[in-house]
């Protein structure tokens, strides 16, 4: 799966919050350098469900520990990465170095909460 590719997002969502730095660097590596402003970084999830993909369709949620410095920009920090396909969990491993686990994923309407 080098040049794992996902062709088609069906549903997702992306959550932003503020982090205290103390605990976003308890899941970043220390050689890593946080990008935080008063004694916070922006973490949060990411949540999708994938149409399609060389694995299939599959969902994924990503739990966001921070923003590292990667030069000349900086990046996200995925603290931990949950995907309900083997394949895709193997991928996220073994490909980009992700720290995924497979997990089972259910629907619900989000209708049913408004």
């Amino acid at each position: 799966f080098h040049g794992f590719v996902c062709v088609c997002v069906r549903r997702a969502l992306y959550q932003m919050h503020l982090v205290k730095a103390e605990t976003a660097r308890r899941h970043i590596p220390g050689e890593l350098k946080l990008v935080e402003a008063f004694g916070y970084t922006l973490g949060g999830f990411f949540l999708a469900h994938y149409n399609d993909s060389p694995v299939g369709p599959f969902d994924e949620l990503v739990v966001i520990a921070g923003i590292v410095w990667n030069p000349p920009t900086s990046c996200a920090w995925a603290a931990r990465v949950l995907v309900n396909d083997k394949g895709a969990c193997r991928h996220g491993r073994m490909e980009v170095g992700l720290p995924s686990q497979l997990a089972s994923f259910s629907h619900v309407s989000v209708l049913r909460f408004l």
